[in-house]
């Protein structure tokens, strides 16, 4: 697990907590963003439905730090002020993975981060990029049981340790669910931010290394989310 709690990470104010991991020690391999609210057009969990015939596993949680696809699974949490964070324990239970942190006072930018590496991935060299050139749509199960918005990043290698990277938000509920979210610049858009600069969805698809979910949520208080199956889909 990868955590972030130095007392002061004032010089991350102006990227509003984009680089927080990176200037914490992170050593860029995490991709904190601000908090977020969902746009009208976020996908929302929809009804369980059963795999389509073209569909291809991109990590499915077999503990809490490994996936069936021999790629790994990290975990990570920043805080404006890092004092004032307490990560929580990961945790695995019927192919979903957990993570939480608890904020003790209200912060300027906070998240709490599941990721998620492409099949044969662990973090480290060699690294394997997923081409998902061919594939239009990503089907992920996601909760959380204290904040109704994640966000999710698509990172490429090395991950975009400025936040700069295509990202989504989700409508999500206390239940897993799985949403279904084409992939494209209008569900994937750059943060705002990065004022168009960074990894767009065209380039990532050639070379996708991983996949990060935030809940960003800043107020005082237990923030958590869950991950289960990772999916792309023609």
């Amino acid at each position: 697990m990868i955590r972030i709690s130095r007392r002061s990470c004032t010089a991350l104010a102006a990227l509003f907590g984009a680089a927080a991991l990176t200037a914490c020690g992170g050593g860029g391999s995490s991709t904190p963003t601000p908090a977020a609210s969902a746009p009208p057009s976020a996908p929302v969990p929809a009804p369980p439905s059963g795999p389509s015939p073209g569909d291809v596993a991109f990590a499915t949680p077999a503990s809490a730090t490994d996936t069936k696809e021999a790629g790994k699974i990290d975990t990570y949490s920043f805080a404006e002020k890092g004092n004032q964070l307490t990560a929580g324990t990961v945790a695995y239970a019927a192919g979903e993975v957990d993570f939480s942190a608890t904020l003790s006072a209200s912060q300027a930018y906070a998240g709490t981060a599941i990721r998620a590496y492409a099949p044969g991935n662990t973090g480290a060299a060699p690294v394997a990029a997923f081409n998902a050139s061919g594939f239009t749509k990503l089907k992920i199960q996601l909760k959380s049981t204290s904040d109704g918005v994640l966000s999710i990043k698509l990172q490429p290698s090395p991950v975009a340790g400025d936040g700069c990277t295509a990202t989504a938000q989700a409508i999500v509920n206390s239940t897993l669910s799985e949403l279904v979210i084409d992939l494209n610049d209008t569900m994937f858009p750059l943060p705002d931010y990065c004022n168009g600069t960074g990894s767009k969805v065209g380039t990532l698809k050639a070379g996708l290394y991983a996949i990060d979910v935030m809940n960003a949520a800043t107020g005082a208080g237990s923030h958590d989310l869950g991950v289960g199956s990772v999916k792309l889909a023609p």
